[in-house]
């Protein structure tokens, strides 16, 4: 059973998301892919879907940062069609790694303090562009709630209305609040969006059995 526990979601703009989030769930490892498909180029869903396709069928032997760098260089390659961020959280006990281009980001919440792991990645070229610049990163275990998502919630949030809901949010809703959070007057929003959040799973105490 994994380790962790993660809900997620995805918002179209317009009639179709080109943003795409996967979750492979393993005993002892959370791999977390979210890209976003660059709509002013063309083909940008497809660009989405293949990574995450890319690290779906890869993951198993990738086990360092720098191993995440280089399938994304590889996969910036591949891309026939289009263009996409990217950015893959792989976590386990021990610690996190991934790696990430553009500007989807991934962030650890803790109370008031937000981590962003991402925080150095190159925002342009993006994969499929033949020259994109993936940014390793790495983290001690996971203390917190960790989010990932693309740039039509990261570049639209308030700070100060994320951190107050989230400390009293119910976390099977979080995705679905952060997407409501950046949501306009009009019901309409910025941008597709994707996320992903995870926390590790809360320890329940077994209940003990009184014999009278």
């Amino acid at each position: 059973m994994a380790f962790l526990e993660t809900n997620s979601t995805t918002a179209p703009y317009r009639k179709r998301c080109e943003d795409r989030v996967a979750v492979i769930q393993l005993p002892e490892r959370t791999v977390i892919v979210v890209a976003d498909g660059a709509g002013g180029v063309g083909y940008g869903e497809m660009a989405a879907q293949a990574v995450v396709d890319e690290v779906q069928r890869e993951h198993a032997r990738i086990h360092s940062a720098d191993q995440w760098v280089e399938l994304l260089h590889q996969i910036d390659c591949r891309i026939s069609l289009g263009e996409s961020t990217a950015v893959v959280v792989d976590a386990r006990p021990y610690g996190i790694a991934g790696a990430s281009v553009g500007d989807s980001e991934a962030w650890i919440v803790r109370g008031e303090s937000i981590v962003k792991l991402t925080q150095n990645q190159k925002r342009k070229p993006l994969l499929g562009s033949g020259t994109a610049t993936a940014i390793p990163f790495m983290h001690a275990p996971l203390d917190g709630l960790l989010l990932v998502a693309t740039d039509g919630f990261c570049n639209y949030i308030d700070q100060y209305q994320f951190r107050r809901i989230m400390a009293e949010a119910d976390f099977w809703s979080i995705s679905r609040q952060c997407v409501e959070m950046v949501r306009l007057a009009s019901g309409e929003l910025w941008d597709d969006v994707g996320i992903v959040a995870a926390r590790v799973k809360p320890r329940h105490q077994s209940r003990r059995r009184i014999s009278l």
